[in-house]
Parts: structure tokens; sequence; C-alpha cells
């Protein structure tokens, strides 16, 4: 079976065709076709080398690809409501082996019909972002009341422009963070209101002027480093930090005067622990039927073709692309 993957971590340039065994669904699972792949920062951080001991030890060859969107051709035992031609998407296990490759065996529960109205490519990049973000939200549900005011930083980011939908959907009022042009233009189409500049504004301070001194009920950190800085700032007492980004950042002083909780947050987490396998599914599930009735789109800013996967990787990796980034598989070696 052809794929395109690694056999050491490195740089972008490790990424080169493979031929590996056809995989065999087992209970739960099914195996599909691969017509589109998606890139995200967790292709990134799988790939390269680590600064310190990683937190997932992987096994070579590697092929990344934690997004998919294809058509099932071979079900495996105890797979319920899924069928030999059914056309879905939805995310690898980041464990495991991922879809830049001809096919992918994924675990049945955690996967989703496509929506008729989306592309597969589209429909790629709806499922790693679209749970993560939706999944944020759910988790910061109790801090988040009738038409609280959120941060989102990097508001047009792969998870950010998502969120955004989703919270505006939610009638949430949504401040979010870019800097260059099209990543504001991009946020304020989608309806965040006002847009702050990361770079130059104070945006703690800005927040707290826009909600009456307070801060924001819930600050989504979609980025690291500066961006959770900025959202341990501008969230309110007794607010909610959600961050899905690895950050070594200390943050307990400065949320503790502040009586404010930080979640971390990983997609598909209770699915991953085996706390409940039908977790990813549900929410993958929600986000497909809210792109069905047109409440949220993934905006695919530019498609490679799977040969070219190393030049998707480092457009990811330059920090300068808005929405997502779709890899063609089906017909794209």
């Amino acid at each position: 079976m052809k794929a395109i993957g690694i056999h050491q971590y490195g740089d972008a340039s490790q990424l080169v065709p493979l031929d590996v065994p056809e995989p065999e669904p087992g209970p739960h699972q099914v195996r599909v076709r691969v017509i589109a792949s998606s890139v995200n920062p967790a292709d990134i951080r799988a790939r390269s080398v680590a600064p310190g001991p990683r937190r997932i030890e992987r096994q070579f060859p590697l092929v990344l690809g934690y997004d998919f969107s294809g058509v099932v051709d071979a079900v495996g035992p105890d797979v319920e409501d899924l069928a030999i031609g059914d056309e879905v998407f939805g995310s690898p296990s980041l464990l495991g082996q991922g879809a830049n490759a001809e096919q992918v065996v994924v675990d049945s529960r955690t996967i989703a019909r496509k929506p008729a109205a989306l592309s597969h490519e589209q429909a790629a990049c709806l499922s790693l972002a679209g749970v993560t973000a939706w999944e944020c939200l759910a988790r910061a549900q109790a801090a988040i009341g009738a038409g609280a005011t959120v941060l989102i930083t990097a508001g047009a980011g792969g998870v950010g422009h998502l969120q955004v939908q989703l919270a505006r959907h939610l009638g949430l009022r949504v401040v979010a963070t870019a800097s260059r042009p099209e990543s504001t233009a991009l946020c304020r189409e989608l309806g965040a209101a006002p847009v702050l500049d990361h770079a130059t504004e104070d945006v703690g301070q800005a927040c707290r002027s826009l909600t009456g001194g307070a801060g924001v009920a819930v600050a989504f950190d979609n980025a690291g480093g500066r961006a959770l800085e900025q959202a341990l700032d501008a969230v309110a007492p007794m607010g909610t930090v959600v961050s899905i980004v690895p950050t070594p950042v200390p943050v307990a002083d400065r949320l503790f005067m502040k009586a404010a909780s930080l979640i971390y947050h990983v997609m598909g987490a209770a699915s991953m622990w085996r706390l409940d396998p039908h977790a990813q599914g549900r929410a993958l599930a929600a986000v497909a039927a809210l792109a069905a009735q047109g409440h949220v789109r993934p905006v695919v800013a530019a498609t490679y073709p799977v040969r070219e996967l190393g030049q998707a990787h480092r457009a990811i990796e330059s920090g300068r692309t808005v929405g997502k980034i779709a890899i063609r598989v089906a017909d794209g070696w």
C-alpha cells in the first residue's frame, strides 16, 4: 500500500514515500479508502525532534495524517451502523498510524458520516479541528453564561476559525486575536468583533475594557506561548482558560488570585484513554450536523497532492496560513 511518512524524527525532508502492508480492521474498526487528509500541528509535533522526553514514543515507519475523509472498504467485527461504500470522515488515533496513505484503519465509534454538502477536502479539514473546537467549548460550558464574552486566540487558525463559528452559533460574543490583514479579515467575516492585534495590542487590557473591567468568561489558547500569556491576562475572576497546546508556562500564580481555572484539552481524550469510546464520534457527529445545516464551514486555504506533503508541512510551520490545508490523497501520488 502506498503511503508517505517518516523513518526517523526530523524536519519535513524526512517525509518520504513508503510501501506498507495493507491494514486489516479488527473489532469495532473499519478500513477506509482515503480520498483526502489534512495537516495539523499534531503532525508537526509527531514528526519533529522533541527538545526533551517525548510524550508519545512512535514506531517507525510512521505514517502521519490525523484527518481523513473517504469511503469504507472493509468492516471488522462488532461494527454498528456502517457498511462498505459509506462515505465517512474523522481522525485516526493520535497514538497510531495516520491517513496519508491509500487506506487507514480507524475505530468506527470515533468517526461520522461525511455531510453531503462538504467535499472530501472540506470534511477532512473539519475532523480533528472541529472536534477540538467543539470539545473545548463543551469543557468550558460551566463558565459560559448566555451571551458571555469569550476570547479566541489565533482566531483564523485551524481550530480557531471553527471555534469562532461555533461560539457565535451558541450566541456568545467573540473577541479574537490575529495580526496579518488576511487573518483579521477572516475573523471578522466569521463574526468575531473586535479582532485584536496580538502582536501590538495589550489583549488583556482590551478584554477588560470591553467587559466593564472584569475580563472574559473563557479564554481559548490555540497557539501557546504568548497566546497563553494573553489568555491568562484576559480571563475574568472565576473564569476559565482552555489550552490545546503543551506549553511550559508557569500559570499557578497568574490564576490563583483570580480563582480562575486552566483546562488542558487533547482532541478525543475520553476515547483515547478508553473512558468513553463513543465520545469523539458524538462530538464529530454534532459538528457534522452543524456543517450540514450551514452553521459551520471549514476554510480550506490550500490543497496539496499527497506527493507534496513536505511542502504542506512547511506551509504550516511558516505560521502564515489561515484556516486549514487539505491533502488530496486519492489521486495525489
